[in-house]
């Protein structure tokens, strides 16, 4: 069953949309639909068609009247690590030549005129250096955890503010460390 994955209570969002999130109501069969599906309370009503009750039958309880869906599995998303969505946020790679050769505007006389990155250059070294970075945004990147052990200390240990705006954790756990 690939609906064991998720569990109940667990914040979801869309594959695709983490901006669409939710949390994992029902798991199991739905009556004349074959498979696994997942019932989503979305938060805010984010497109929900029902409130956890199809065709006569209730599977769940939604907040709303039309905050809640059912899902299959392949359409939701656990999310990801904190440090994971830090490196995706910030990891600086090169442009193939290919990707330097799209760079362009059209000029009012329709030509085409390469764009330049004023401080491109500057802003990829001090991005690369994560040791350096001491604010950081993950919103809507779909955090679900803060990841195995010392990994987020150790990719940006000089990180003090952290916005993580429209994620996935439904728990927070101050921890105090004395280094």
């Amino acid at each position: 069953m690939a609906a064991v994955a998720f569990r109940l209570g667990q914040r979801v969002h869309a594959a695709g949309d983490p901006a669409r999130v939710g949390t994992v109501r029902y798991l199991g069969p739905v009556d004349g639909h074959p498979g696994d599906w997942l019932g989503v309370d979305w938060d805010a009503g984010a497109g929900g068609r029902h409130d956890g009750s199809l065709a006569g039958r209730r599977y769940f309880v939604a907040a709303g009247e039309r905050s809640a869906s059912f899902a299959r599995p392949t359409a939701l998303s656990a999310g990801i690590t904190l440090p994971d969505a830090i490196r995706n946020r910030y990891r600086v790679e090169e442009f193939t030549k290919e990707e330097q050769d799209e760079m362009y505007v059209f000029s009012s006389s329709q030509k085409r005129v390469s764009v330049e990155l004023v401080g491109k250059n500057k802003v990829e070294e001090k991005l690369k250096n994560l040791n350096d970075l001491t604010s950081a945004s993950v919103s809507y990147m779909g955090v679900s955890s803060i990841g195995p052990g010392d990994e987020l200390k150790n990719l940006v240990p000089n990180l003090r503010q952290l916005d993580l705006t429209g994620n996935l954790l439904s728990q927070w756990q101050v921890c105090t460390s004395r280094d």
